[in-house]
């Protein structure tokens, strides 16, 4: 979680830096995931990083076209492998994709907002042998199982403009990913739904037009 919360406010201070007011925005934040239902197998918890990108529509601030793009881990387990004859570390993660409409409602400093969106969701498994780096000088790494899902979300939240130019920005994000989750049983694969909350918090600045 270190490496994560490290890299999130190395995103905070350049936005505090770059902050301009123009038509697009991004929104670097930190993520931790609340798996559901048949998700729990990955894991109880995850975190990770992710970006989301804004544009201004020219006749309308209530409605922006919004683009999320995000990174979660969720932990490592360490298994002696024999077939190799070392030990090996098991990572899972995820990678999204997901566009959609944002929609604002603005209360003094506060701005309210509803995302309705869809994309692809990518759920990985990797082993890697950690003891090969001290000799290669390089991670030694495998993808053990790879699925690619198209799903949906729905985020509420919120931004507050602290009035230094970038926006403080929290909210709750309900995911659904139809037939993410495969278990076998008598030897028939079956697919279920998978269900994931995220809390997120980040900051969103406005790049430049020039």
């Amino acid at each position: 979680m270190s490496r994560f919360l490290t890299l999130f406010f190395v995103f905070i201070l350049f936005s505090f830096v770059q902050a301009q007011d123009g038509r697009w925005a991004v929104g670097p934040h930190a993520v931790v995931s609340f798996p559901q239902s048949e998700l729990k197998t990955i894991s109880k918890t995850g975190e990770g990083l992710g970006v989301k990108v804004l544009y201004r529509l020219y006749n309308t601030d209530i409605l922006q076209p919004r683009l999320d793009i995000v990174y979660i881990s969720y932990g490592e387990r360490r298994y002696s492998d024999y077939n190799y004859g070392a030990t090996l570390t098991t990572r899972n993660e995820s990678f999204q994709f997901t566009a959609g409409p944002q929609i604002n409602q603005k209360k003094g400093r506060f701005t309210l907002y509803l995302a309705p969106m869809g994309g692809l969701y990518i759920y990985r498994t990797v082993d890697s042998n950690p003891e090969l780096y001290y000799y290669t000088g390089y991670a030694v790494s495998r993808t053990r199982a790879s699925s690619t899902k198209f799903g949906y979300t729905i985020t509420a939240g919120t931004l507050v403009d602290i009035g230094l130019g970038p926006h403080i920005d929290i909210s709750f994000k309900y995911q659904k990913i139809p037939g993410a989750v495969k278990t076998e049983n008598d030897g028939q694969t079956f697919e279920t739904d998978a269900e994931d909350i995220n809390i997120t918090i980040g900051v969103v600045f406005f790049l430049s037009e020039d």
